[in-house]
């Protein structure tokens, strides 16, 4: 019996397709394309510097090899402007 990935790539009321980050159990992160393939390529975990109301604290985004950005919850972004530096 093979395994079933389970993902939720729809949103809005016409439930668009589009990329996702998924977080599984070790430390498992995969993408999930919008064709809901899986993405093979290697992704990296960068952190950001975000403005909050008791001023600027540390968080992170996730950025795949092939130059796609997530934020923490798994949900594609732009390139975030605040960059800190690679978590190794």
């Amino acid at each position: 019996m093979s395994a079933e990935i389970v993902v939720s790539n729809l949103v809005g009321q016409g439930e668009i397709a589009i990329d996702r980050l998924y977080m599984g159990f070790p430390n498992k992160i995969y993408v999930i394309n919008k064709d809901f393939s899986q993405y093979k390529g290697e992704i990296n975990k960068r952190s950001i510097l975000v403005k909050g109301t008791e001023g600027k604290f540390r968080s992170h985004v996730y950025k795949t090899q092939d130059g796609r950005w997530f934020d923490r919850s798994g949900m594609p972004i732009s390139k975030p402007d605040s960059l800190e530096r690679d978590d190794e």
